[in-house]
């Protein structure tokens, strides 16, 4: 049993767990549990994997009566994560993270049930610092966040990646393009601020636009605006709400645009992709700022603040790197370097052997 997700950043992660467990036995069995506000609620089924929701809503930054709502949820969401496993009886329970994750994996731990928690962040999230102190092993994405958690039980496996970005050779094969593509994501929902700077940019890169192609997810919200955005500066993209194949959207970019979640990042290095990195302002504890000290540490990224990234500043920074083949060679190479494609793998070995068949 897998609980957590709500965003891409937690519910990706678990999927590239399914898989490597999948791949070590096919007839292995897993359950995603999760919201039904979440991602996963769109996602899983189509992945091919079982889903069930539990009445569960985060707190932080929500009013006050929402807040009411969520705490006054949280007893049925510990009823249904009763009832979820005692008819399931897993062999093991691993949260990821995201809303399910908490009630899931406590729950499973006063039933007796063997528990692990993965977390993808450089500074845990206070669920995750919580859980810690109850289950059985802990797995971290980055060696920063491991000084959080008992040393005994807390294991550096990276953060998981999907076999589909993961697959040998992804960018080895990609055809020869004439355009430098850029492409744009914010996360899963999209990122207003980075819509917002991106459209502004054009303006200062119309003397480009002939040598570029961009991808560009945006999110459902800004969508039409974006799209009407390029089109009226006739630039070459490719603009969708949400893109699924992010494998392609890899495969075919030269440089990326994103915020700095941890799977993001490790998507970046498994692709060996350099990347101007943003980190979201707002993010508990700023972990996305501490994320993304890695890869700017390592000479594969540069880091715009979510304030300093205006049009012209945007626009500047582009310039530059798409003047400077060698810089970005350079830079992907610094990425791929800090890769960890097993890290899938490491946590269903860990796994195999919390419940003594390893």
């Amino acid at each position: 049993m897998i609980a957590g997700g709500g965003t891409g950043g937690h519910l990706f992660p678990a999927l590239a767990v399914a898989e490597a467990f999948k791949d070590r036995e096919r007839h292995n069995e897993i359950l995603l549990v999760g919201s039904r506000r979440g991602l996963e609620a769109s996602i899983v089924a189509r992945e091919g994997y079982l889903l069930e929701t539990i009445a569960v809503a985060g707190v932080k930054g929500k009013s006050v009566w929402e807040k009411f709502r969520s705490l006054m949820a949280a007893p049925k969401s510990l009823l249904q994560s009763w009832s979820l496993l005692r008819s399931c009886k897993p062999d093991i329970v691993l949260g990821v993270g995201g809303y399910a994750s908490g009630p899931v994996v406590l729950t499973a731990w006063a039933l007796g049930y063997h528990t692990a928690i993965h977390e993808q962040n450089s500074f845990p999230g206070l669920s995750n610092r919580i859980l810690g102190r109850f289950v059985d092993r802990i797995f971290v994405s980055f060696a920063d966040s491991a000084r959080h958690f008992s040393r005994g039980k807390t294991f550096l496996t990276g953060n998981p990646v999907r076999g589909m970005i993961r697959s040998p050779g992804i960018r080895q094969e990609r055809k020869p393009a004439a355009k430098f593509t850029i492409f744009i994501f914010g996360g899963s929902q999209g990122a207003h601020h980075l819509n917002q700077a991106m459209k502004e940019a054009l303006i200062y890169l119309r003397e480009w636009k002939e040598r570029l192609h961009i991808i560009h997810q945006t999110g459902q919200k800004d969508y039409q605006e974006v799209q009407e955005a390029y089109q009226r500066e006739a630039f070459a993209a490719e603009v969708y709400p949400f893109i699924h194949a992010m494998d392609r959207a890899y495969a075919l970019a030269d440089l990326v645009l994103c915020r700095a979640g941890a799977t993001t990042l490790f998507e970046l290095m498994t692709t060996g992709l350099p990347a101007i990195l943003v980190p979201y302002p707002h993010a508990a504890n700023d972990h996305q700022t501490l994320n993304a000290k890695t890869m700017v540490d390592a000479g594969a990224a540069v880091l715009v603040t979510n304030g300093d990234l205006t049009g012209v500043h945007l626009s500047r920074i582009l310039k530059e790197l798409i003047a400077d083949p060698p810089r970005m060679k350079k830079m992907g190479e610094r990425a791929a370097a800090l890769a960890q494609p097993d890290a899938a793998q490491k946590i269903v070995t860990l796994c195999y052997e919390m419940v003594g068949n390893g």
